[in-house]
This record gives C-alpha cells, sequence and structure tokens, in this order.
C-alpha cells in the first residue's frame, strides 16, 4: 500500500499543476512574489521568514522564472505534508483506515487545491504536519533512545521560519501539555527542552537578520492585523471566517456526512482475523489519541477566534490554511461509518472513483475558469491577465524611447510588474515598488546608475499602491500610457498602465515619441 501511496500523490502534484501551467495567463500575487524572492538568498524578507524563498531558490536558479515552478512546489507542499499525515496515521490506526484519512485529507481544499498559491501558507503545510506527528510521538510514547525530540525541533524551527503564526499551534501544543499533566514526566520535559534547543540553533541566524530588520517584518504584521470596528468585527467576521472554512472543508465533510448517512447499523459478523485487527486498532486508538486529535483539529481555530475577538484584529480565511491537518485523521478516529476495515471492495472502488473525479474536475476546472471562461465573460482576474502582450507591449515603447540600451531594471508593485517581466529577459531585475529595502539583492541606487522602467497599473480592481510609484514616474524624462483588452475595452476591464523611462545617470534623455501624423 506505501507504493501505491506515494504514487497516487505524485500524481496528485502533476494533476493540480498541469491544468495550472495551461490555462493560467499569469500567476498568483504570491507564487509572483516568491520567484523573484527565491532569486536571492537571504536571511529573510521585507514581509516574511525566508523558508519558502529558499524553496524557490534552486528551481529559479535551474529553470528560471517559470510560472509552473510555483504550482508544481505549492501542491508538493501539500502533498508532502499529506505524506507525513499517512505515517502518522500508521501509527495510530489500521491501514485501511489511514488510507481513508489520507483520502480525506487530499478532499481539504487548502491541502491540494488552493495549494497550487504557492505562499508562506502553502509551505508552512509540510512542517507543521512533522510538527503534530512528532509532539504526539513525544507525548505518547516517551522512551530512551528515541530521537522524536530531534525531529520535533526541526520541524518546529522551519515553521517559524516559514511563518511567525506557528506560534498560534506551539501555544495550542503547549496547552495540551499543560491541560494532560505531560510536563510531569521527567523525559518529556527533557525532550521538550532539546527540541527547543534545537529550535533556537537553527533559528539563530534568522533572529540575528530580526535584529537589524525586525521594523520591517514587525511593522507589516502590525498593518496585516489593524484593529476593526468591534461591531462589525464581533457579529460578521467569526462567523464569515468559519462559513468560509466549512466551505473550504466542504468535500471532505461531504464524504463523511455519506459514509454516516450509509453506515451499517446493525453489527456485522467478521472473522477472527478481522476481530483480531479490530481489536488491536481499538487498543492503540486509546482516549490520549482522541484527545491530542481534538486539540490539534480545533484548538488553533477556536484560539484565533477567541483572540482576534477579544483584541479586536482583523482576521484572513486564508491565515487558517494550515489548521485541519489532523481533521481527516480525527474524523476517521471519531466519526461514525468511517470504519474503512469493515467496506466492502465495491465500496472502496466508489470512494477511490468519486475522489479521482473530484480531483479530475476541480483542478481541470478550477484552471480553465479562472484563467479561460472568466476572460471570455468579462471577468478580469490575476489568472487571465494577458502579461504576456503587456510584456511586448512594454519592450516596444523601451525600444522606440531608449534606443538600444539595455532594459535592466523594472520599478512597479510585486504582482502586476512581475509578472509581466515573467516573459522578459531573465537579466532584468524588479525593484518592489520603488524602495530599496524591499529588494536587498539591489545594490544602494541601482536606479540611478543603471536607470529603468516605471510601470503604474490603473486598473481600479488592481491598481498598484506602492507609496514611492507616484513620484519616481514624476522624475522619469518621458511619460506615456498604455492600454490593452484584458477581459473588455471599457475602463474597468481593459489594462491601463501609466510608463515612465528614468534615465541613468549621464544618460542621454529619451528619444523622440515616433511620429502618428498620417499624410
Amino acid at each position: 500500500m506505501h507504493g501505491f501511496v506515494v504514487a497516487a500523490l505524485v500524481l496528485l502534484v502533476v494533476l493540480w499543476t498541469v491544468p495550472a501551467a495551461m490555462f493560467y495567463a499569469s500567476p498568483p500575487w504570491d507564487n509572483v512574489e516568491e520567484l523573484f524572492w527565491g532569486g536571492s538568498m537571504q536571511w529573510g524578507y521585507y514581509k516574511h521568514p525566508p523558508l519558502p524563498s529558499w524553496l524557490m531558490g534552486l528551481p529559479v536558479a535551474l529553470a528560471g522564472r517559470e510560472a509552473w515552478l510555483t504550482y508544481a512546489a505549492g501542491v508538493g507542499c501539500g502533498v508532502g505534508a499529506l505524506y507525513l499525515l499517512w505515517r502518522w496515521s500508521l501509527d495510530m490506526m489500521l491501514p485501511s483506515r489511514a488510507a481513508l484519512a489520507l483520502l480525506l485529507g487530499t478532499l481539504v481544499t487548502y491541502h491540494v487545491q488552493r495549494a497550487t498559491i504557492f505562499n508562506h501558507n502553502t509551505v508552512q503545510l509540510l512542517p507543521m504536519a512533522g510538527y503534530w506527528w512528532m509532539l504526539w510521538r513525544v507525548l505518547r510514547t516517551p522512551a530512551a533512545g528515541q530521537r522524536d525530540w530531534l525531529w520535533l525541533g526541526v520541524f518546529a524551527a522551519l515553521s517559524m521560519l516559514t511563518k511567525y503564526s506557528a506560534v498560534v499551534q506551539f501555544a495550542v501544543g503547549a496547552l495540551f501539555i499543560v491541560r494532560e499533566g505531560s510536563w510531569r514526566n521527567a523525559r518529556v520535559r527533557r525532550d521538550l527542552l532539546r527540541a527547543t534547543a534545537v529550535v533556537l540553533v537553527l533559528m539563530a541566524p534568522h533572529l540575528a537578520w530580526l535584529l537589524q530588520h525586525g521594523d520591517q517584518t514587525i511593522g507589516y504584521a502590525r498593518h496585516s492585523v489593524h484593529p476593526s470596528g468591534l461591531a462589525a468585527h464581533v457579529h460578521s467576521r467569526p462567523l464569515r471566517i468559519l462559513l468560509v472554512q466549512m466551505a473550504r472543508l466542504s468535500p471532505m465533510l461531504l464524504f463523511v456526512g455519506w459514509a454516516w448517512f450509509t453506515r451499517e447499523r446493525a453489527p456485522v459478523a467478521v472473522n477472527t482475523a478481522d476481530a483480531v485487527d479490530a481489536a488491536s486498532a481499538s487498543a492503540r486508538r486509546n482516549a490520549f489519541d482522541r484527545r491530542f486529535l481534538a486539540w490539534a483539529t480545533f484548538g488553533p481555530v477556536c484560539l484565533v477566534l477567541v483572540a482576534s475577538t477579544l483584541l479586536h484584529t482583523r482576521l484572513v480565511a486564508s491565515w487558517l490554511s494550515t489548521f485541519f491537518l489532523p481533521v481527516a485523521l480525527w474524523a476517521v478516529a471519531m466519526v461514525p461509518g468511517l470504519q474503512a476495515e469493515r467496506w466492502s471492495r465495491r465500496r472502496w472502488a466508489g470512494v477511490l472513483a468519486a475522489a479521482a473525479l473530484l480531483h479530475v474536475a476541480g483542478s481541470f476546472g478550477q484552471a480553465w475558469v479562472e484563467g479561460v471562461w472568466s476572460a471570455r465573460h468579462g471577468y478580469i482576474t490575476r489568472a487571465n491577465l494577458p502579461s504576456r502582450q503587456i510584456a511586448e507591449a512594454v519592450e516596444a515603447v523601451w525600444r522606440e524611447r531608449a534606443g538600444d540600451r539595455p532594459l535592466r531594471l523594472m520599478v512597479g508593485d510585486t504582482w502586476f510588474t512581475g509578472a509581466v517581466m515573467l516573459h522578459m529577459d531573465p537579466a532584468t531585475q524588479l525593484l518592489i515598488d520603488g524602495d530599496a529595502r524591499t529588494s536587498p539583492w539591489l545594490a544602494p541606487g541601482a536606479l540611478a546608475r543603471e536607470g529603468g522602467m516605471v510601470l503604474v497599473l490603473d486598473t481600479p480592481e488592481f491598481r498598484s499602491e506602492g507609496a514611492l510609484l507616484q513620484p519616481l514616474l514624476a522624475t522619469a524624462s518621458c511619460t506615456g500610457s498604455l492600454r490593452l483588452p484584458w477581459a473588455g475595452e471599457d475602463d474597468a476591464r481593459s489594462v491601463r498602465v501609466r510608463w515612465g523611462i528614468v534615465p541613468a545617470e549621464g544618460a542621454p534623455g529619451c528619444l523622440p515619441a515616433p511620429s502618428t501624423a498620417t499624410p
């Protein structure tokens, strides 16, 4: 079964990568951001810790800034997390139930479908799955000679090097330890202290970086969770967040509901071998496992909802991406009707066929609707931005107004300008929002020395918002505008771009605009 599971997970990566690469004209914001961050290895970036950008660094170095790399890497992280959950579930239940838990896990949209968005939430799925598995092992079966504490520290450090929100799940783990009284066990205390030491060692370089650049990352975090109005927050925000989570869990919940309604009400006759296996599984699936899974599944959600309400802070649904990793294990362990060891071959075949159909339809349907159907029907999305056509128009303007000088530097917001640059010379660099602090891979004063082109997107729904872009545009020696169809010709559905060319020091200004007069 292990070989079949690995093959199925690899197939999932391919299945969700190919349609996105085929039908998306431009990748999501976070994917573009990581493609450019990954081009320079830093101990931290102005918004987040460095691990996702490090993971993207090697593929970018080998294959260039290719959008499909981000889709494959994102789904790969989600699938990698599912593999760790598979290994964990084998320690906890029969292989048939572990297989069902894995199947249900693939139907949580955060783990596969939304994993095509390669960002810090998606990457954190992988180390966070390892964190819960190793914490369970450290608390449930502490024994001399085991190195679970080492892996616990490694996974915890990688989670923090991905996104600081890992502290929410660390806090839930700590509360469970206190609630269970596990800290009274000397071996558990020793292992947890060892794991903490591993975390500090692995994070030391990043912590040193934070001492110098913490104003950027902390400032970004504060801005992200800025206070909101109490009335609107308490009465609508938590409910809205919960409804979104239910929607993103709905494929799995539909399967669980079907299994519950079609469960066998009467005891079934089993042979001696089945009875022995069931008794063994029941003994292993003890009360501790059920409590641990309940805390790991529901604890993070409850904690952030309570904290957000009490502190009146903003909460975004996607921030909860990693909170549902153990939900499939909990369901298989607790919900009647999911006793997979009692299922017939026919029932298993139907379940597998339905899950496969959902993945095939979901992968191709989602990519086609967002990338093709929406553009044909007048809806602008990030997936259908005509970035290649914009890149060709921008390069044509540069040749007309800058002559033979190579275009080495673009200035603009990460998503729009970055998406356009994916179709340009890979040697061209991006000065994000015109702010040198956000692009540490560029030497100070790069724009003044080398010159470059400033792009500002004015399409209302996706307007560029960098505070420094307008002042830089005002310093350009020549300016102009471009207008191309996006999902229509009107202002709201077309690409409206202002551009400006900033000449290098000592270089001549722009060439005269070509004449448009007709005889």
